[in-house]
């Protein structure tokens, strides 16, 4: 959630805000995020496009690249994709991302206790799901495959330094802002986590901030 995020962005900007500032919002899901941001004194960049052609898309650069929570998941192609942050990024700019943990994604959600049941490591193929369920409501889906990727620590970092982008923090969090786990408990309003005697044991979230490096400096 964005006020989550803002508090950690905030702090590598030049004014300590968005204010003014060039924001595109990549994989904006339905848009309210993109909102918050916006509220936020953020001048928001908002076009329907896949997101490996993000640089082709839109015209211009821009000083903060957003995206958080269920995003790169989807990606196949992580390299591109950091690729694409990196040229729509102005010399000095910001990319933001908070997703969950590669290592909680490992967990099987149904069991009684904290099991790995999927791949940490990634090896070019999607994991495949067959439900009709979906997060967004109780209705059913017709197209029920999905397709994800997993993406270890590693890989995310390893793509954002090989577009050339400086790492400037990376953290960890212990909660969700969705109920991964039905075992899950609600640590504070619209925050899940682990049961108190496991909520040091597994990461739920990771948070990144890369800066495109200016000529001759920062």
């Amino acid at each position: 959630m964005v006020s989550d995020d803002l508090p950690v962005l905030t702090a590598h900007l030049p004014q300590g805000s968005l204010r003014g500032l060039d924001v595109v919002h990549l994989q904006c899901h339905i848009g309210t995020d993109t909102i918050s941001l916006a509220r936020a004194g953020g001048r928001m960049t908002w076009v329907e496009s896949d997101v490996l052609d993000a640089r082709a898309a839109v015209t211009g650069d821009f000083d903060v690249v957003y995206t958080s929570i269920g995003t790169i998941g989807w990606i196949g192609d992580l390299e591109r994709w950091a690729q694409q942050v990196a040229g729509l990024l102005r010399p000095g700019g910001i990319l933001f991302i908070r997703d969950g943990h590669p290592m909680l994604y490992g967990l099987d959600d149904t069991a009684p206790d904290l099991r790995i049941r999927y791949r940490y490591f990634a090896d070019g193929r999607a994991q495949t799901w067959d439900e009709d369920t979906t997060y967004v409501g109780d209705g059913r889906l017709t197209s029920t495959r999905t397709y994800e990727f997993p993406h270890p620590v590693s890989e995310t970092i390893g793509a954002v330094l090989g577009a050339g982008l400086v790492l400037e923090r990376y953290d960890e969090g212990r909660t969700l802002p969705w109920r991964f786990s039905d075992r899950m408990v609600e640590a504070s309003p619209e925050r899940y986590a682990w049961p108190e005697d496991e909520r040091d044991l597994v990461p739920c979230t990771f948070t990144l901030v890369a800066r495109k490096p200016a000529p001759g400096g920062r």
